[in-house]
């Protein structure tokens, strides 16, 4: 499910006592068995001495990775292991330690724990950010847990390199959908580039009408169209869809959020409802300038390689909750052909009025503890068609009930915002192994 493989460089440790067949031999199948987890890998020499140290760090120089894995064959001078991670201390970790194995009908050991209870204590106390797995290679739970690590420390490092546009800022005074710059970036690695909403509604008037013509001619075929919507109004909203689509083109963003409310909705009287439902399908799309909720989508994202959405939760009961947003929800994950409506209470324009499909969900939330440090709400159920409800005045939202694993009153104690991520699938244990290595504190209700 990952867009990318992981990349990682292996390490193996062991000592100059034992026989060089066994380290050699436990060192390709721990390679084979991460080349079948679909992991990048790149493999040192055995550090055995401090010379054997200094040739692996070159190679950890001369390659790009995600994570480094420390596999420990055997009893080792732990001396070696600090030489070789101390310069790249800042990247995931993964410490991986062998354990027994059998030679005819008796057990043999290297001394790989023993070696390994040292190390990991050691890490703990340097506050590297690591995740201690043992077992040998055949072991499924070694394999589990390393496909776990692999997909979230993939995650780590391209969030390093993402950049999310912002369009506008927190809309109707959202407290929650406000953000920390720097901590932002320097916790999660995460840019944000930010834009007024003047420069969509700049290029979208610069826009001939001819240039949208084919987009416009294959919404009138393709799309469920409500009265009252134009062809004007279709115009405008596919102007826009291509307005974002080269802003995130020009400047490479990796997601977008932009705030509707006012300056759009009730000024322009052009909600992107329905751009950002398009674009949805491409990358994370939201809306109401909520940067911790974009960030999240973001996450499953790249966990999943799956298209994400949000919803607003309007009501919660013992055993669901009803979720949509005003009008978006990327076409995607929208049941049947996409459908639109046109509205002019409480915001202006054309929007999406289709429901989602059903199937298991993942709802996140990044939140804000009162230390500034991250926390996450986790939530899983099963999606189904909702009641029959709307907004006062409103067309009927993209909406979805979702049955919930958990109880409908630990959700609502834990609630981070009224924004919520959504991912088609179960994704808590992922989302939780992200949350170990982000230093993100995790509530799954």
């Amino acid at each position: 499910m990952q867009a990318d493989k992981p990349k990682a460089v292996l390490v193996p440790f062991g000592y100059p006592g034992y026989p060089d067949s066994y380290l050699t031999r436990f060192t390709k199948n721990s390679v084979e068995v991460l080349e079948e987890l679909g992991v990048n890998l790149q493999c040192s020499s055995i550090v055995k001495t401090r010379p054997d140290a200094v040739e692996a760090r070159e190679t950890l120089r001369k390659n790009d990775f995600d994570f480094l894995i420390v596999l420990l064959l055997s009893w080792i001078e732990a001396p070696n292991v600090i030489d070789v991670v101390d310069e790249f201390s800042n990247r995931p970790i993964l410490l991986w330690s062998h354990t027994m194995f059998r030679e005819g009908d008796e057990w043999m050991t290297l001394g790989p724990m023993p070696a390994a209870g040292v190390i990991r204590q050691t890490f703990e106390e340097l506050g590297l950010n690591f995740k201690f797995v043992y077992g040998m290679p055949e072991e499924e739970k070694v394999r589990r847990e390393m496909s776990l690590f692999a997909g979230a420390a993939s995650v780590v490092h391209r969030l390093r390199y993402s950049t999310i546009g912002l369009l506008g800022y927190a809309s109707m005074g959202m407290y929650t959908a406000c953000f920390d710059h720097l901590p932002l970036r320097e916790k999660l690695g995460v840019e944000v580039h930010h834009l007024g909403q003047y420069v969509v509604v700049k290029k979208v008037e610069e826009m001939g009408d001819d240039q949208v013509e084919e987009l416009v001619s294959r919404a009138k075929g393709e799309w469920e169209i409500g009265p009252g919507v134009t062809e004007s109004d279709l115009t405008v909203s596919l102007k826009m869809y291509r307005v974002l689509k080269d802003l995130v083109e020009e400047f490479g963003w990796s997601a977008l959020q932009i705030k509707c409310q006012y300056e759009l909705s009730k000024y322009y009287k052009s909600v992107p409802c329905i751009p950002l439902s398009m674009l949805g399908n491409e990358i994370p799309c939201s809306c109401e300038g909520d940067i911790p909720l974009v960030v999240t989508q973001l996450m499953l994202h790249y966990l999943t390689g799956l298209i994400v959405s949000y919803g607003d939760i309007h009501t919660i009961e013992e055993e669901k909750i009803l979720l949509g947003a005003c009008g978006y929800a990327p076409f995607g994950l929208c049941d049947g052909k996409p459908k639109v409506g046109k509205t002019e209470v409480l915001y202006e324009g054309v929007a999406n009025c289709g429901l989602y499909k059903e199937g298991r969900v993942t709802l996140a939330r990044l939140g804000y503890r009162r230390d500034r440090s991250f926390k996450m709400h986790i939530i899983t159920g099963e999606a189904k068609k909702p009641r029959r409800f709307r907004e006062v005045g409103c067309l009927p939202y993209p909406s979805m009930e979702v049955i919930l694993d958990g109880n409908g009153d630990d959700v609502a104690q834990n609630l981070a915002s009224q924004h919520y991520a959504i991912a088609y699938g179960n994704f808590k244990k992922e989302l939780l192994e992200l949350c170990g290595l982000l230093s993100i504190v995790p509530t799954v209700t």
